[in-house]
């Protein structure tokens, strides 16, 4: 059964990773067969990690792939994002650890950089907004509490919940992230806006402070 035929039969989850890339491609090139293009795609982002941040100049490096299909699976990369996203956080939901960190698992798995994300809560832990604080290397300089916390009262916010990944894999909490969370806990005491948890997500588990008692 070919690919689209195994989707419409199926369902899309159901279809490898290859099946998908397929489905999306359509055909191959003039001068490259798709098969050839969808084992390099598969050879430079096994298991699609990477694929979140891809830009179309790097899929346009591989064989077959010109303007047209980079920009499609940019686009499709893109439209599974905010879709995720806007799933995860949408305002008004009612919100706890266990929520967040199990839908952010899905969020976060493709990415190959550190993203520090503050999620802003009113009184009855509903999502107010989502804020990202910080890309790459998170340190202290970088996450200033200063800054969330003077977002976080612009929106009239109770209470937050930190989240960050690890692109390693392993959500085990680091002596840096310690450090960050007591940061993040002494500012909230001074304003009024507690720090509900800090969640660190990696290898399709997350670790959560409050859970462990560390908040």
């Amino acid at each position: 059964m070919q690919p689209r035929e195994a989707l419409q039969a199926h369902g899309a989850r159901t279809l490898t990773d290859e099946a998908l890339v397929r489905v999306l491609l359509g055909s191959g090139s003039a001068t490259v067969p798709l098969t050839q293009t969808v084992r390099a795609l598969a050879d430079t982002y096994p298991q699609l990690v990477g694929l979140a941040r891809v830009t179309v100049d790097d899929l346009m490096a591989l064989p077959g792939i010109g303007l047209g299909k980079a920009a499609l699976l940019c686009a499709a990369v893109e439209f599974g994002r905010r879709i995720q996203t806007r799933q995860v956080l949408r305002q008004g939901r009612i919100l706890s650890s266990q929520a967040l960190g199990t839908e952010m698992i899905a969020r976060l798995a493709g990415e190959v950089q550190e993203v520090l994300v503050a999620v802003l809560l009113d009184v009855k832990n509903a999502v107010i907004a989502e804020r990202v604080i910080a890309r790459g290397g998170i340190d202290q300089s970088i996450a200033d509490p200063r800054v969330v916390f003077r977002e976080a009262l612009l929106a009239n916010a109770a209470k937050l919940i930190l989240v960050h990944n690890h692109p390693s894999g392993d959500p085990a909490p680091s002596a840096a992230d310690r450090t960050l969370t007591q940061r993040f806990a002494d500012a909230g005491q001074l304003v009024g806006i507690a720090l509900l948890d800090h969640l660190v997500v990696g290898g399709g588990r997350y670790f959560s402070f409050a859970a462990a008692g560390k908040i």
